[in-house]
């Protein structure tokens, strides 16, 4: 089958160096062109993509049938909400925007527009989070602890903006609450004590009322770690997100995408990241309220 032609939205690192090249490596899917807000972004990009840079957001949708939004959260609800009405698939990041109302109406739009879209949890295309969910189905679990640790906001790629505004509970909170609510189901309530921009702690209750703890930072210099481990009372189960091979990776996610753009629904899809979005939102006005 011809592969999928997506668009990409988004110009910044993590538009340049994952999503960008990612898309544009195929077979499962070819890159059509770059926008950007800031137009001289969308040429660089495009650029070293060797793809074309498209001087607005309606000529990009026009070249494609989805498209990959890789901008701030708050930039992302527009963006989407324009590319779902015009029929086209989404590849979105998360979160999937800067608060709850936001990821509200994207979840709508899709909704509405009848549209697939998928969200970049990444450690849902890791094979080793495959292996992670069999694991914890033999050893009868009662209880999980994580983190994930990261130096990201110490240096220039990452360190600004809206990561440096919010922090690490907005940025990588939905990648280990979605790892923690996999291994534990569904999260009823949780308890936050520390800093977004240093160190948070979360103390989670799962709606099977067993609970699980996790630590949240990107200003800890060192390699990043995201970590999670599931304790039973047959044995143990264990995510490390370094393992795996790259590229199966990136394979991974042009599979997923090309597969929601034909109507097949993937657990990384819209619905399932407002639910992390929601719970990344009770977590900082937590930690607000804390601070007054």
């Amino acid at each position: 089958m011809a592969p999928l032609r997506v668009g990409l939205a988004g110009a910044g690192a993590w538009a340049r160096t994952v999503t960008g090249p990612v898309l544009a490596a195929g077979p499962e899917t070819t890159l059509t062109g770059v926008w950007s807000r800031t137009p001289a972004h969308a040429d660089a990009a495009a650029t070293a993509l060797g793809v074309p840079a498209l001087g607005d957001f309606d000529a990009l949708l026009e070249t494609c049938d989805a498209v990959a939004v890789a901008v701030a959260p708050q930039a992302q609800p527009a963006l989407a909400v324009r590319a779902a009405a015009a029929g086209r698939a989404l590849l979105l990041e998360k979160p999937l925007a800067a608060d709850v109302a936001g990821a509200t109406l994207v979840a709508d739009a899709v909704g509405r527009a009848q549209v697939g879209a998928l969200v970049m949890l990444s450690n849902r295309f890791n094979p080793a989070f495959d292996v992670f969910v069999d694991d914890i189905a033999g050893i009868d679990a009662h209880g999980a602890r994580g983190c994930f640790v990261s130096g990201a906001l110490l240096g220039e790629t990452y360190g600004h903006g809206w990561r440096l505004e919010r922090g690490a509970v907005l940025d990588v909170g939905p990648h280990l609450l979605d790892l923690l609510e996999a291994a534990l189901g569904p999260i009823v309530s949780v308890q936050a004590a520390g800093d977004p921009l240093g160190w948070t702690s979360l103390t989670c209750t799962h709606a099977s009322g067993r609970t699980s703890s996790a630590s949240l930072c990107c200003t800890t210099a060192g390699e990043s770690r995201t970590e999670v481990e599931v304790f039973g009372r047959r044995g143990r189960a264990t995510y490390d997100g370094r393992g795996g091979d790259p590229a199966q990776w990136a394979a991974r996610v042009r599979a997923a995408l090309v597969a929601t753009a034909r109507g097949e629904p993937h657990p990384a899809g819209v619905e399932r990241v407002l639910r992390l979005q929601e719970l990344v939102d009770a977590i900082e006005r937590q930690l607000a309220g804390s601070a007054r």
